[in-house]
């Protein structure tokens, strides 16, 4: 931490790089900020400085009424109103009373409190401690009476700022995380092939042998609501590091012992440690790139998702076959291992509030002065976090229309992929193909993948047009266009693949060509999703991503358990021709957003907060 400058040095006034509202970084010059005087939050009130010229220059600028002080004096700190309720302001000497604590916010005002007070650091902070972060004094109450405190946030330029790093830097720890998240999908995606050796393996039905794949995807589904929530609080790299080491723990009784039941008890907890591969790397994407280079970051993260199962499957088919069922715990495990070890090498915090924070405390040892960053204002009891951690996620699957209607979107698409294991082999064993050489046409999902992660440079050039139109910085909506193009793609290549995946029909290269073009509509619409929901909710990505990934992995975990037996009762054609016009149904939800999307943010309780800044 450099030495901390004089406190009667000159100010420059810089814009911030919050997370909140990842401000004036790509959007606005300062003449442009919507935060003239006069300006009141409803959360805050400022005093007008008094004093001689120069005093004022070294002060915050006039944000509300003018106060008239007799003489001289230091310039007041500002008191910020935390209160839920309107306050009365007084003028003369008196200032605005603080009606209330911050335990007293609901979780939108909470958000809305920090969004202005970033806002206004942005604007009217010190750059001290040469140059690494803006501070602005403030009176705040904190449950304890009112007291002055110095909110710290990110200068411009200062290099550990997350969005500040290297791309060497941040695509290492991308792609470090994203090795997590394909070897998680391998681990999970692979079980609807090795039921055909692991049913003899174990001595188990087939629908038993499946719980593998059922029980890690349902704690899957519940343990973001956890774990992602409070990895915004906490910090991701530490859960990064903790579960990777789990994981890997519990493939030692997969690969050494027999017992079904046990392995289901490692399968469950092992898909709690691997949910963070899931719902995690989203956020920690949107830790470390702003909106621009977003959407490459976010395909590198999807293209792995889709490789996990695209490249994973058959390679656990032709390791089943050839090598035994003990050798495929084991490459996982390996695979587990190596994770381990490029963790500890290259993973470091991303999270920039959990960076302030710790900065924050090392300059309140320091200088004896109580230093905070916005976001430590919203911090409760470890009790009052996790009860919101568990329930936020919840709350916006079900009142968050957008999280809603895109859950179920993508989670209905994902949900057929993992049907695609089961239903992918029965089409090809039609052909001849033993099951290994079934497995291998999941290679079209890889395909799928490539394709459109190429479509996902046109998508950037799409949303750069979108923001060179609005003042540098797109709509979330103009993440969506290819999104949309994806969600006719899937059902109609289902369509073609479901009536010409006969032997008597089509040669068995016609069905594979349609279920490529089907699994690029898939990428389209997974990668989509995840940088529409990390730009729309920005802090609150993770937990945006984990309802959704609640909705998507539930669905993921039920579907493979009917559809053998769906598609061996209804034929072939007739399943997918149900899957494919459902799909078409869901398809309208990219659709309607792009039109709509913006009217629905504004009447969000998260997302009109961060309206604002559009």
């Amino acid at each position: 931490m450099a030495k901390e400058d004089n406190e009667d040095s000159s100010s420059s006034l810089h814009s911030s790089t919050s997370t909140a509202a990842e401000m004036s970084y790509e959007k606005q010059t300062p003449g442009d900020w919507p935060l003239e005087a006069p300006y009141r939050s409803k959360y805050m009130d400022v005093d007008s400085p008094t004093g001689s010229e120069s005093e004022r220059h070294d002060s915050f600028p006039t944000l509300g009424p003018t106060i008239s002080r007799p003489g001289p004096s230091r310039p007041r700190p500002h008191r910020f109103h935390t209160g839920a309720g309107s306050s009365e302001l007084q003028t003369g000497e008196k200032l605005t009373r603080v009606t209330s604590s911050l335990s007293r916010m609901s979780s939108r005002q909470a958000t809305e409190m920090e969004a202005d007070l970033r806002r206004h650091i942005s604007e009217h902070g010190k750059v001290r401690h040469s140059g690494e972060l803006l501070e602005g004094n403030v009176i705040v109450d904190l449950g304890n009476g009112e007291e002055e405190v110095i909110i710290v946030d990110w200068a411009p330029d200062d290099p550990d700022n997350p969005f500040n790093w290297s791309n060497w830097r941040k695509y290492s720890i991308l792609l470090v995380a994203v090795f997590i998240t394909f070897a998680c999908t391998v681990s999970i995606s692979s079980t609807s092939i090795l039921a055909t050796w692991g049913t003899e393996y174990f001595g188990v039905g087939r629908n038993t042998f499946l719980l593998q794949l059922t029980l890690p995807l349902v704690s899957i589904a519940f343990a973001p609501l956890l774990l992602a929530p409070l990895s915004e609080v906490f910090g991701r790299n530490m859960i990064y590091q903790v579960t990777s080491i789990i994981n890997a723990i519990l493939f030692i009784p997969q690969v050494w012992s027999k017992n079904h039941d046990g392995v289901l008890v490692c399968r469950w907890f092992q898909g709690i440690a691997q949910s963070v591969g899931n719902s995690m790397v989203g956020g920690t994407v949107a830790d470390m790139f702003l909106p621009a280079g977003r959407g490459v970051a976010m395909g590198v993260f999807t293209l792995m998702i889709f490789l996990g199962q695209g490249v994973g499957i058959p390679a656990m088919a032709w390791s089943g076959q050839e090598l035994g069922m003990k050798w495929t715990y084991g490459i996982q495990a390996i695979a587990a291992v190596v994770s381990i070890g490029l963790n500890l090498l290259f993973l470091r915090e991303t999270r920039s509030d959990v960076l302030l924070s710790r900065r924050a405390k090392k300059l309140t040892a320091k200088t004896g002065k109580k230093h905070l960053c916005a976001a430590d204002l919203q911090k409760k009891s470890i009790a009052s976090i996790l009860s919101v951690s568990l329930i936020r996620p919840l709350q916006f699957l079900f009142t968050e229309p957008i999280v809603t209607a895109l859950s179920l979107w993508i989670g209905f698409a994902w949900a057929c992929v993992f049907l695609g294991g089961s239903s992918i082999i029965l089409i090809f064993e039609s052909y001849g193909f033993d099951a290994a050489q079934a497995g291998t046409f999941e290679l079209t999902l890889a395909i799928g993948a490539f394709l459109g992660f190429a479509s996902q440079q046109h998508q950037e050039y799409l949303y750069g047009r979108a923001a060179r139109k609005n003042n540098g910085r797109a709509p979330p909506e103009a993440r969506l266009y290819w999104a949309a193009y994806g969600g006719l793609m899937f059902p109609l290549g289902l369509y073609v693949s479901a009536w010409t995946g006969q032997p008597e029909v089509c040669h068995w290269a016609v069905p594979a060509v349609a279920l490529c073009f089907s699994y690029w509509g898939v990428y389209c619409m997974y990668c989509g999703v995840f940088t529409y929901l990390a730009d729309a909710y920005e802090t609150y990505s993770s937990s945006a991503q984990a309802s959704h990934s609640f909705a998507r992995n539930i669905l993921g975990a039920v579907f493979p358990l009917f559809a053998r037996s769906m598609y061996i009762k209804m034929g072939y054609p007739e399943a997918s021709t149900l899957v494919a016009s459902l799909a078409l149904a869901l398809a309208a939800a990219p659709i309607a957003l792009l039109f709509y999307g913006k009217s629905l943010r504004k009447r969000s309780k998260i997302t009109s907060a961060l309206c604002k800044d559009e």
